[in-house]
């Protein structure tokens, strides 16, 4: 019998044998719960060094809480520790078990169950759910493994991407991701500039100047510490941002162009309909396969759909001819071409030139966002992963469980990546 609830149980603790198996009312649900015990063997007594001088004294029982073999019956261990008594010096010594930490009525496994659980987009409430236990008992688990909450602090990885997001009780938080890794390298608790300096004043000069690239986006408030305390660094500004800027003013200009129009005319239904098509690369466009446009009610394909629109001003087609520039050459990486872009005389409306004026004064991180590799994606897909965190949970007060929910997250996520990289060449 004892073989048979030890296997159901997952327990190999060779001292624990099982005895009985009953159903007793707890709080009005009705609880499996296990009995059995835990013997002692010793030879010698660990304090006076005698042997056989025990004698047997009695038991002292403990209830933990296991996890439920069935989900709608909670799932107890009574354990009942046989105890020793030395006749020499009367010193007494109990049975331990591995399968509960000492002082604590909670299994481990149940404590395994529950970080495991963490590691996915499920909220705390919904873990000591499945588990049994508390949310706060989740919560002084989170506490209990302070690894979760250390960060690197020693080195700095030679590429780096830093961002912020909104974080705890509505406060912007500053994140450092390594740009060859997508490891989080740290996230401190403010973005404000004395936190930012305070932390990068911990490194070294020597460890600083290996750092050999900085992605940001174009807020000019992280250039300064990024010159300042990386000295061999380039700094990258995002592509996307890039594009974004661009889309951003395209589309200012093309709802202006089409507000000089009566709602009720050709012309409005042109530019206010099938917008995506205008911020689309041209190379995606369809020359050839016409379609019924049942705004402009007459067929056309989305190259000539386009063409519509932006035969209706020709500073909108300016524009567009920027956006599409700016867009392949940073998809071909040519250097050359998105300078010219950059530095040529456009006439285009005032929010192409603010964005101009904006990519000229940081032409050097955007000369290097076309030449050079790496970019924030890496770091936005980590800000993704977060923002879902903290909309499952419903926000965090705590933020050393955030960070810790974060570790977690991730730390799933790598151990998925590898479990599929280790099937993918023994399905091929």
């Amino acid at each position: 019998m004892t073989d048979y609830i030890k296997n159901i149980l997952q327990i190999k603790d060779p001292n624990l044998h099982f005895t009985d198996v009953v159903f007793e009312n707890n709080d009005g649900w009705e609880t499996q719960v296990f009995i059995g015990t835990v013997s002692l063997k010793l030879d010698r007594c660990p304090h006076c060094g005698f042997a056989d001088t025990f004698i047997k004294n009695g038991h002292s029982y403990q209830t933990i809480k296991y996890l439920s073999i069935n989900e709608s019956c909670p799932t107890m261990l009574r354990i009942g520790k046989q105890r020793l008594r030395c006749k020499n010096c009367q010193d007494s010594f109990m049975a331990k078990t591995n399968v509960v930490d000492k002082y604590c009525s909670i299994a481990k496994a149940v404590k395994h169950k529950a970080l495991t659980m963490l590691k996915s987009n499920v909220s705390q409430k919904d873990v000591s759910k499945f588990t049994g236990v508390s949310p706060s008992t989740i919560g002084r688990l989170l506490d209990s493994d302070q690894a979760l909450l250390r960060f690197n602090s020693r080195t700095l990885p030679t590429n780096i991407a830093i961002d912020e997001f909104r974080g705890p009780q509505g406060k912007d938080c500053f994140i450092i991701v390594d740009n060859d890794t997508s490891q989080i390298y740290q996230i401190l608790p403010d973005r404000l500039k004395s936190s930012i300096t305070h932390y990068f004043d911990r490194f070294s000069l020597k460890e600083r100047k290996r750092v050999k690239s900085v992605s940001t986006d174009l807020n000019s408030y992280y250039q300064g510490p990024v010159h300042r305390y990386f000295p061999n660094a380039k700094l990258v500004v995002d592509r996307f941002h890039i594009v974004s800027m661009l889309t951003r003013a395209f589309n200012q200009v093309r709802v202006a162009v089409m507000k000089q129009f009566d709602p009720n005319t050709r012309e409005y239904r042109a530019l206010k309909n099938s917008w995506r098509l205008y911020l689309l690369k041209s190379t995606s466009l369809n020359y050839t396969k016409e379609y019924y446009d049942r705004h402009l009610r007459q067929k056309v394909t989305m190259a000539e759909r386009v063409g519509i629109g932006l035969d209706l001003d020709p500073q909108l087609a300016a524009g567009y001819e920027l956006l599409q520039g700016a867009m392949t050459a940073l998809e071909e990486h040519d250097v050359d071409q998105l300078m010219d872009l950059l530095f040529t005389k456009w006439d285009v409306p005032a929010p192409f030139q603010t964005v101009l004026k904006t990519l000229r004064k940081n032409s050097e991180g955007v000369y290097n966002a076309t030449v050079l590799p790496y970019s924030n994606g890496r770091v936005e897909g980590i800000n993704r992963m977060i923002k879902l965190i903290q909309r499952t949970a419903y926000g965090f007060t705590n933020f050393g469980h955030f960070i810790a929910r974060i570790r977690l997250h991730q730390m799933g996520t790598e151990a998925e990546k590898r479990r599929r990289q280790v099937q993918a060449p023994a399905a091929a």
